[in-house]
C-alpha cells in the first residue's frame, strides 16, 4: 500500500472547470502529499484496531473519498484514480505470490 500514487496524472479542475491549470506538482509537495497520506493511513489503521471493524473504516474512508474527488473531479477522473488503486493492490498481490 506504500507504492506512490501519480497526482499529476488528475487534473485539478478549479471551480470553473474551462480554466485548466498545470498541475506539476514540486518536489516539496509532493513530500507534503506523501506525508499526509502516509498519516491519514495511521489513523485508518489505527480506526480499524480501536474498533475491530475493518470493513467499516474501509466503508467511510472508501465513501468519503469518493464523494469528495467527485465533487472535485467528475465521474471520470474519480474512477480512473479508484481503478489505479485497486490495479496497485493486484499487482503488489501478484508480486507477493511470486
Amino acid at each position: 500500500m506504500d507504492n506512490v500514487i501519480r497526482l499529476s496524472e488528475y487534473r485539478n479542475f478549479s471551480s470553473n472547470k474551462n480554466d485548466e491549470q498545470n498541475t506539476d506538482l514540486t518536489s516539496k509537495q509532493i513530500k507534503k502529499l506523501e506525508n499526509l497520506r502516509d498519516d491519514i493511513e495511521k489513523l485508518l489503521n489505527t480506526a480499524t484496531a480501536i474498533h475491530g471493524e475493518p470493513l467499516g473504516v474501509g466503508l467511510a474512508a472508501g465513501r468519503y473519498a469518493a464523494m469528495k474527488l467527485y465533487q472535485m473531479h467528475g465521474r471520470a477522473e474519480t474512477m480512473a484514480f479508484f481503478d489505479s488503486c485497486i490495479q496497485t493492490v493486484e499487482i503488489s498481490e501478484d508480486i507477493s505470490a511470486k
